[in-house]
């Protein structure tokens, strides 16, 4: 799990150095240089948004962002919104999604020992949750819910691991906290078909991930599940100490690893319900997809 960093934005100014015989004159190039030296002095005086690179997000308080839109004081929406920022609250996000009527996936660290764990479906609906098999070495836990009915479709897992170049997507729940609570869709290719240091269990994909998004599900072009997305990669500066993420390389666990667990789940009665497997453009995939991914918000039990 990668640690915490922040990220300001940087607006560089060109300017163009013009000698006229004795005469240097400082010019500034063209009225796009202009409006971006206008924006830079606008931007100074406003709060820098930051972002933290990691796997999961630690969320403490409510969003440091200010909202935009103006919200009529004790609507149903104000109401909702302080809702789900209480939620969040001191709680560690990822994303989810449910292999059977019972069972949910994520990672391990998404859900500290001793948590109280809520899922949060597309349609806003809260469901309790409770850890019923966990996987420290390959950072994954199976979370288990009473009621059958109320989760959505299963994804199905792949019986096949995706080679080197195929195409390969996720969905899930990036920083929720000002990115909003509506799924967000990635899409890349499998660039390596061995994780860091050549860790067989894992891969490596160019999908650009975001805290949240720890948990999800890597899927192909057939809506079938090829692995759990699992960290993001960044190298550090051995000069500064500063860590810097790589933007277009991220890993996640063979979906192997989470076919081995199954066998170690208690046997539930009900059918599964799983959404279709057949492939389509990218338009329909994340529309069958989407509302079979989970919020996850896990907040440690204070004893």
């Amino acid at each position: 799990m990668i640690s915490q960093s922040e990220w300001g934005i940087i607006n560089i100014l060109c300017l163009k150095k013009v000698t006229e015989g004795e005469t240097s004159v400082k010019k500034y190039v063209g009225p796009i240089c202009s409006i971006l030296f206008i924006a830079l002095i606008a931007f100074l005086s406003f709060e820098a948004l930051t972002a933290v690179p990691a796997a999961g997000q630690s969320v403490s308080g409510t969003p440091s962002g200010k909202l935009q839109t103006e919200r009529i004081p004790g609507s149903a929406d104000e109401q909702k919104t302080k809702h789900f920022e209480d939620l969040l609250a001191g709680g560690v996000t990822g994303t989810a999604w449910p292999i059977s009527s019972h069972y949910v996936v994520t990672n391990s660290h998404v859900v500290p020992e001793r948590s109280k764990v809520t899922l949060v479906s597309t349609q806003g609906k809260e469901i309790p949750a409770s850890a019923v098999l966990r996987d420290e070495t390959n950072d994954i836990i199976v979370l288990e819910v009473k009621d059958p009915h109320v989760l959505p479709p299963a994804l199905p897992l792949a019986q096949s691991q995706a080679r080197l170049g195929a195409s390969v997507f996720t969905i899930g729940f990036p920083r929720v906290d000002f990115m909003g609570r509506a799924p967000k869709l990635s899409i890349g290719v499998i660039s390596g078909e061995s994780g860091l240091r050549d860790d067989p269990k894992s891969i490596q994909t160019t999908v650009p991930i975001q805290p949240g998004n720890s948990g999800g599900p890597l899927l192909n072009t057939k809506g079938e599940v090829v692995g759990v997305v699992k960290s993001m990669l960044g190298v550090r500066d051995t000069d500064d100490g500063n860590l810097y993420v790589l933007q277009t390389t991220s890993c996640a666990l063979k979906i192997k690893c989470v076919q081995e667990l199954l066998y170690q789940l208690p046997q539930k009665d009900g059918r599964v319900n799983l959404t279709p497997v057949f492939p389509n453009d990218m338009e329909t995939l994340a529309g069958r997809i989407k509302d079979s991914v989970l919020l996850v918000i896990s907040k440690k039990v204070i004893e």
